[in-house]
């Protein structure tokens, strides 16, 4: 299993949910974090949580909807704490309703920051392992990032976009000789973190506590697997849609709930 003990780990949404969770993980395994999140206030104090289990901890405030924020931080990052080995892309955000009812800018900000960000975390810190020789970048996806999601639509966009450049950067790194530099990619199905109160799980998915879904992506890591998918309905989803025409993988989907479960969606973004 990858060993993380004295690695310079950057992990994005960072101060509340499976970002701490996160941290907390590699805190207990000896890494030195670089945690960042756009919250000030829940950064500190998370920040203070980590540091009292005896790890390094650099902590910055960042909007990551912007590029030229990242830009900065990874220069900020680079001055202050050098070169990561590990990158934790877990930011994200979402907003729920039918795709005209929902106002360009929180589409906009849902496909900065959960696909453009991951990109431009990417190009900020993969010549630091291109140069160390070896890294890894963990993504957070999503389930809808396999199919299509009435009223989450831009949310699906955004995570299709993450495991279709996940993938593509895994490849290209391999096809390099950059043997050593990988790609986890996690998609589970809804988390029980407040960003999805409301929703109607499908049928035989039930929502996932988040403390469980980090244990299973950080053993992925560790283990470096390629894509994790949670739970057992969202793993047999690749093949259903392979095997299954079109209409009727559709129809599945709507017997099974997924079309419905955003319809009452009141979650924080």
């Amino acid at each position: 299993m990858k060993d993380v003990k004295d690695k310079n780990v950057i992990i994005t949404g960072a101060a509340m949910g499976m970002g701490k969770i996160f941290a907390r993980k590699f805190a207990l395994d000896g890494a030195r974090l670089v945690l960042v999140d756009v919250n000030e206030e829940a950064l500190k104090h998370t920040g203070d949580e980590i540091r009292g289990l005896g790890a390094e901890v650099a902590t910055y405030v960042c909007d990551l909807s912007k590029r030229s924020n990242v830009e900065e931080l990874a220069d900020k990052v680079h001055a202050e704490v050098g070169k990561m080995d590990v990158v934790v892309n877990n930011a994200g955000v979402v907003f729920g309703g039918p795709f005209l009812e929902i106002d360009q800018d929180r589409h906009d900000l849902t496909l900065n920051v959960n696909a453009m960000a991951v990109i431009w975390m990417t190009r900020a810190f993969l010549p630091d392992m291109i140069e160390k020789g070896a890294g890894h970048f963990l993504n957070m996806a999503s389930a809808s990032g396999l199919l299509g999601l009435p009223k989450g639509a831009s949310y699906a966009a955004s995570k299709w976009a993450v495991i279709g450049f996940g993938e593509s950067i895994r490849l290209e790194m391999a096809e390099m000789g950059h043997k050593n530099i990988k790609v986890t990619t996690v998609a589970p199905s809804y988390i029980r973190t407040g960003m999805f109160d409301g929703v109607n799980a499908p049928l035989m998915t039930p929502i996932l506590d988040p403390e469980d879904v980090v244990e299973k992506a950080y053993r992925a890591f560790k283990n470096d697997r390629i894509i994790m998918l949670e739970p057992f309905m969202v793993k047999v989803t690749p093949f259903l849609k392979g095997v299954l025409p079109p209409p009727i993988f559709d129809a599945v989907g709507k017997l099974f709930g997924v079309t419905r479960s955003m319809d009452a969606w009141k979650g924080h973004g």
